[in-house]
C-alpha cells in the first residue's frame, strides 16, 4: 500500500467537487461533468436520467478523472458503479452537498436524479506539485478503503462547526448598520463602536443558530433547502448542542449589551429587547414571525434602524431620527437577500405550511416586489444626499446600478431563480452599495463638502 499515493488521493478528493464520469453502453462511449463527494474511499455522484445514466445502469463499470484544470495534481481512476436510489431518499446525498450546494439546485428540479456509490478498482495518482514522480498505480483493496476510513477520514473541528453553524457570510447585515450609525455621531469612539460591533455580531450569530433549529425541527429545512447553515440537514451537529450553542450567544450578547448601558445608558435595554424580541420570534414559537409573512418587517428593523440607532446612541448617549432615515436603503437590501432566498423556495415554503410574502406575492409578484427594494435604496439614497443627511461622497453608491440591474433581470427570469442564488447575488450588491455609502462618511471626515 503506497501511503504518500493515498495522501495525495484524499487531497485531490478534498479540493475538488467535480469530475469526469466517462461509462460505456450499448450506445457508445460517454464522458460527462458531475458533482461527486468521497466518504471512506467511496466516491458518491448524482446523475439524471441521460447517457452516462443509461450506461451505467447497462454497464456499471466506469472511469473518471479528477483534477483541478491543470495537470499537476489529479486522480485518473476505475471502479464499480451501484445505484443506491433517488437522492431526496438517500442521506448520503448530503456527501456531495456538503462540497457542491449548487446540486441542490438541479436535484430538486430535475425528476428523477439518483445517487450512485462507486467503489474504486484503481487509482492512478499523479503529482508534480513539488517535483516529478512518475505516477503512482494504487489497487484499492479493502485494506486499501479501510486505511480511506481510518487514516484519511474527513473529521470537521468543532470550531469550525460552530462557525459554520452561526452562517458568517450573513455578518455583514450587521456591520453595515452599526458602522452607519457609528459614523453619523459628531464623535467615534472606537472602543464603544467595536463592543457594539461584538454584542452585534453575537446577537446575530444567535439568532442564526436558534432560527436554523426552529427550522430544522419545524421540518421546514431539509435538503432542499439553501438558505439555512445545514449543519442540522446533513446531520453534522447534535441538535441539543446547536440549540445550546444558540442559546450562549445570545446570553453573551446580552452581557456586552449590559456593558454598553453601563458606558452609554438605559436606551440600549429598550433597543436590545426590541432587537432580541424580532430576533427570537422570527422563528419562535407561537408567534414565528417568519412563518407569517411578517419576516420581512421583522428583518428590516432589526438590521436597519435598530442597530443604526442602536450605534449611534452608544457613541452618543441620545436618541435621533437621523441615523433610523439613514438606515432605510441598507435595510431595504437586506429585505432583498432575504425576498431572494424565499423567492427561490417558494414552493418549499408553501409545502412546509408556512407563508412568506414571496409565497403570497408568487413568482411574478414577487419579481416586482424585488424591484420596489432595489428601487427604494437607490431612490432613498439619492434623497438624502440632496438633503444633505449624507455627504454627496455617499453617491458613489450609484457605481453599484450595474450589479442592481444584473439582478433585476435574474429576479424577472423565473427559471434563473430557480437555478441561481439570487440572496447571495444581493447579499453582493449589499456589500458592495453599503461600502460605498460608509466610505462617503468616512470621507466626509476627512475631505468635508459642503454645497
Amino acid at each position: 500500500m503506497d501511503a504518500e499515493a493515498l495522501r495525495v488521493a484524499k487531497q485531490v478528493f478534498r479540493e475538488n467537487k467535480a469530475f469526469t464520469l466517462v461509462t460505456q453502453g450499448s450506445d457508445g462511449i460517454w464522458a460527462g461533468k458531475a458533482y461527486f463527494g468521497e466518504q471512506d474511499g467511496y466516491l458518491y455522484v448524482a446523475l439524471e436520467q441521460g447517457r452516462n445514466y443509461r450506461n451505467v445502469m447497462e454497464n456499471p463499470r466506469v472511469f473518471f478523472v479528477i483534477e483541478r484544470g491543470v495537470p499537476d495534481r489529479f486522480i485518473q481512476g476505475e471502479g464499480i458503479a451501484e445505484p443506491l436510489g433517488l437522492i431526496a431518499e438517500r442521506p448520503e446525498g448530503s456527501i456531495i452537498f456538503r462540497k457542491a450546494l449548487e446540486l441542490v439546485l438541479f436535484a430538486k428540479l430535475i425528476p428523477g436524479v439518483t445517487l450512485f456509490r462507486i467503489r474504486p478498482t484503481r487509482l492512478f495518482v499523479s503529482d508534480f506539485t513539488q517535483e516529478w514522480k512518475p505516477r503512482a498505480a494504487v489497487e484499492v483493496t479493502d485494506t486499501v478503503l479501510e486505511h480511506f476510513r481510518t487514516q484519511l477520514r474527513d473529521k470537521p473541528t468543532k470550531a469550525s462547526l460552530f462557525w459554520k453553524a452561526v452562517r458568517p457570510f450573513s455578518f455583514t447585515a450587521t456591520l453595515a448598520p452599526v458602522l452607519l450609525g457609528s459614523l453619523v455621531a459628531p464623535v467615534l469612539h472606537w472602543g464603544l463602536f467595536l463592543l457594539t460591533l461584538l454584542g452585534t455580531l453575537l446577537a446575530h450569530a444567535g439568532v442564526n443558530v436558534i432560527s436554523d433549529y426552529m427550522d430544522w425541527r419545524r421540518g421546514a429545512d431539509t435538503w432542499k433547502v439553501l438558505g439555512s447553515s445545514r449543519v442540522l440537514v446533513d446531520g453534522l451537529m447534535n441538535p441539543r448542542t446547536h440549540l445550546r450553542f444558540g442559546i450562549v450567544l445570545i446570553v453573551a450578547a446580552a452581557i456586552v449589551g449590559a456593558a454598553l448601558v453601563s458606558l452609554s445608558g438605559p436606551a440600549i435595554w429598550y433597543l436590545m429587547a426590541a432587537g432580541a424580541a424580532l430576533g427570537i420570534f422570527y422563528t419562535v414559537p407561537p408567534i414565528g414571525l417568519k412563518y407569517r409573512a411578517l419576516g420581512d418587517i421583522a428583518v428590516f428593523l432589526a438590521f436597519g434602524p435598530l442597530m443604526a440607532l442602536g450605534a449611534y446612541y452608544v457613541q452618543t448617549s441620545q436618541l435621533d431620527w437621523l441615523p433610523v432615515w439613514l438606515s432605510i436603503p441598507i435595510g431595504l437590501l437586506t429585505i432583498g437577500i432575504l425576498h431572494g432566498n424565499n423567492y427561490r423556495d417558494i414552493a418549499e415554503d408553501r409545502a412546509a405550511g408556512y407563508h412568506t410574502v414571496a409565497s403570497l406575492l408568487g413568482p411574478r409578484g414577487s419579481a416586482y416586489y424585488y424591484v420596489v427594494l432595489i428601487a427604494g435604496a437607490y431612490t432613498s439614497l439619492a434623497l438624502f444626499v440632496a438633503l444633505q443627511w449624507l455627504p454627496v461622497w455617499s453617491l458613489a453608491a450609484i457605481l453599484t446600478l450595474p450589479v442592481a440591474w444584473r439582478n433585476i433581470q435574474v429576479a424577472f427570469n423565473h427559471a434563473r431563480v430557480a437555478f441561481s442564488f439570487l440572496d447571495l447575488l444581493t447579499a453582493q450588491l449589499h456589500l458592495l452599495f453599503s461600502l460605498a455609502v460608509v466610505a462617503g462618511l468616512i470621507l466626509q471626515r476627512f475631505v468635508p463638502v459642503t454645497w
